[in-house]
């Protein structure tokens, strides 16, 4: 292999070693910080006295953020494969 493709291929994984490490960091502060907040205050409200229809409201909103950090966890889990294999 000429040594201009191996440092080529050397620069490309650096590169995409900054960028996943940049997309991690991104998903796990960007997104899991204000989604923990989310999921705090929705767990406040479902612990009150609420009418039905405001509890069913609360409910979805704990299963969709949920849904969302399970995509997340995939995601990193992907990210970290990927990396493994690199």
């Amino acid at each position: 292999m000429p040594d201009d493709t191996l440092e080529s291929l050397t620069q490309q994984l650096a590169r995409w070693r900054q960028a996943r490490h940049l997309i991690s960091s991104r998903l796990n502060h960007d997104l899991r910080a204000p989604l923990t907040a989310i999921v705090g205050f929705a767990e406040l409200l479902a612990d009150e006295n609420l009418p039905p229809e405001q509890q069913a409201c609360v409910q979805r909103i704990l299963e969709a953020t949920d849904k969302i950090v399970s995509i997340l966890d995939e995601v990193q889990e992907i990210l970290n494969e990927v990396e493994r294999q690199t």
